[in-house]
């Protein structure tokens, strides 16, 4: 049962893209994330973003936590529908396919499944820059892809927003 919970048809394929809706959300930002003089902020960033822990838990808990990630981990995603609430939840299902750390950058992605709300490709970069500054350019690719999406396509968007801003509000704490 578990091997097929976690095995959903990937919608979206890193190299040539996938099926478009006639919604679709590009995003593409770049955020410094503050100062890091000794690169012990880049080692907790990262080390923090490849044990599946992005996302704060209020906007967005990854499932299984804890283990490395790499090129095809399956990750659950849940995510509040009602921020500070535990429910209800929206579940999905993504397959990371970079997740690449070198001495200055982590760049990690996943792109969507069947068992996704949204159908598209989202992409983090974590760089120390050679001036100390610790920066995060995010960037993605989305489209509505279920029924509840559709229904709740502002409050949807709302979300995704909601997440990727938390994100980096926690990592410029750290």
């Amino acid at each position: 049962m578990e091997k097929e919970i976690f095995q959903p048809q990937l919608t979206w394929d890193p190299q040539i893209g996938g099926k478009h809706s006639p919604v679709i959300f590009r995003d593409n930002i770049t955020r410094s994330l503050g100062q890091d003089p000794t690169g012990q902020r880049f080692q907790k960033v990262t080390r923090q973003i490849l044990a599946g822990n992005y996302y704060p838990a209020d906007a967005v808990e990854f499932t299984p936590t804890k283990i490395p990630l790499q090129a095809g981990t399956r990750i659950l995603q849940r995510a509040p529908i009602i921020p500070g609430l535990k429910w209800p939840v929206a579940t999905s299902i993504v397959e990371i396919f970079i997740a690449e750390l070198t001495q200055d950058s982590l760049h990690i992605g996943y792109v969507t499944t069947e068992r996704h709300h949204g159908r598209g490709i989202w992409e983090a970069k974590v760089t120390l820059l050679p001036n100390n500054e610790l920066q995060i350019r995010v960037w993605s690719t989305a489209s509505p892809n279920s029924i509840l999406f559709w229904l709740g396509l502002p409050y949807a968007r709302f979300l995704q927003l909601r997440a990727r801003r938390r994100a980096i509000e926690e990592f410029r704490k750290l």
